[in-house]
């Protein structure tokens, strides 16, 4: 069995944490951007906050990526749990790097790795060099020698590798994991598709731009309905399926409101454009014709 080069292993814990810069929160702030779990305003890192940003599984057009904000803390609560987890956000599976990275900065016990879920360690990786070190089980209860025998000596327990794929093997979803993963599925490629559309900085493509906008609130919308069903047979009412619910309304009318700038500052640029080829086209005349002589 072929094995990874060593020198291109990573063992070590990395994890999103990422301070905002300065005009980095100048623009959350214009854009009324809330950490979506919270629904508290971003701010410099300091004792009581950190930010951590979420990278999303598939690329767009050009290469780059889009990432999702949190506060750590906030993001560490969700994921700290004995069950599977998804991004609350994006409900993308979670990046074993982040979980580790979160799991390290806050966990009362980093150290104490028999208390890490088991599903931890099925989690996709973001850096496909990075290799998952599995320690073995601790043997709690090992009964004493007795006093006449020396105690045996074993060789210190390591880490062992567990070699991870790209793409590991996916568990069994249930009917309503499968929903809320097709929902926001079909949201993230058409919020994609503005995206690409935005970039291509094509007049022609306002009505595209508009069918866009159009399906990313349909979108919106069926996975509104599915989070208020979920919360509806919430009996805590500060409980996670409610914060979501409530955090998707605000989000969708932020989505909303920042596309429709998008598009009007788009629609702006795409007029002065032309309006400066009308000038110029005044300015110099048409082309001359065939039959006119050029002096």
């Amino acid at each position: 069995m072929l094995l990874p080069a060593l020198d291109r292993l990573s063992l070590s814990r990395t994890g999103e944490f990422y301070a905002l810069s300065q005009p980095e929160l100048d623009e959350f702030t214009a854009d009324e951007k809330l950490d979506p779990i919270t629904l508290e305003s971003f701010r410099k890192d300091a004792n009581d906050w950190r930010t951590f940003r979420v990278r999303n599984a598939t690329p767009r057009a050009d290469g780059t990526y889009k990432y999702h904000y949190y506060k750590a803390s906030a993001l560490w609560q969700h994921y700290d749990s004995p069950t599977p987890k998804k991004d609350p956000l994006t409900n993308q599976p979670i990046w074993y790097e982040d979980w580790m990275a979160l799991h390290d900065a806050y966990d009362a016990f980093p150290n104490a790795a028999d208390f890490i879920p088991d599903w931890v360690y099925g989690l996709p990786t973001r850096d496909p060099d990075t290799v998952k070190a599995r320690p073995q089980p601790m043997q709690r209860f090992r009964a004493s020698p007795p006093a006449n025998q020396q105690p045996i000596r074993r060789m210190p327990m390591s880490p062992t590798p567990i070699w991870v794929h790209r793409q590991p093997n996916r568990p069994q979803l249930s009917d309503e994991d499968r929903e809320s993963e097709r929902l926001y599925a079909a949201r993230n490629r058409a919020m994609e598709r503005f995206d690409r559309l935005l970039q291509l900085d094509d007049p022609s493509s306002i009505y595209a731009l508009r069918n866009a906008m159009g399906d990313i609130e349909q979108a919106g919308q069926a996975i509104q309905e599915f989070l208020d069903r979920l919360a509806a047979g919430e009996t805590d009412p500060n409980g996670l399926p409610t914060l979501r619910a409530r955090s998707e309304l605000y989000g969708r009318r932020e989505t909303t409101e920042r596309m429709q700038r998008q598009l009007d500052e788009a629609r702006a640029r795409w007029a002065n454009q032309q309006a400066a080829a009308d000038a110029a086209n005044d300015a110099f005349g048409p082309p001359p014709g065939p039959w006119e002589e050029v002096d």
